[in-house]
């Protein structure tokens, strides 16, 4: 993660690319769990841990890259309200990121089902929030 004071030097465009590389990166790995979970491709145990435990590693990434003055500089999909309503915003980024570090313990237990649960509530999470912050 990097510092607040290398954060606060970081141009808008830049933290825009860095946010949209950390959920891709997310998106790319959680998307390898939900393929076996909903039986797209066989469950294979240390795949899923490995891309568990890089959702939960990835999870606190993106949002310190959402301050002041990052709503523009380059194409990004953020509505206004990240920033009007940040402490809604924080809530949502924490909610996911509880829901991961859930999502890499229940990974360890070979537990197809309750891995299934769990990415469940973990998308959930995600959904949520891009409901609410995010652009179609």
């Amino acid at each position: 993660m990097a510092s607040a004071a290398a954060v606060a030097q970081t141009k808008p465009e830049d933290a825009i690319k860095y946010r949209k590389s950390a959920m891709a990166l997310i998106g790319y790995n959680f998307g390898s769990i939900g393929a076996m979970v909903n039986d797209k491709k066989p469950y294979n145990k240390d795949e899923a841990i490995r891309n568990a435990n890089r959702v939960e590693a990835l999870s606190d990434h993106p949002w310190e890259f959402f301050g002041p003055g990052t709503d523009k500089g380059a194409e990004t999909k953020a509505k206004a309200d990240v920033w009007k309503d940040h402490a809604k915003f924080d809530a949502a980024g924490k909610k996911m990121q509880t829901e991961a570090a859930k999502l890499a313990q229940v990974a360890k237990t070979g537990d197809v089902a309750a891995l299934k649960t769990q990415f469940g509530a973990t998308a959930q999470s995600c959904k949520a929030c891009h409901d609410d912050f995010r652009e179609k």
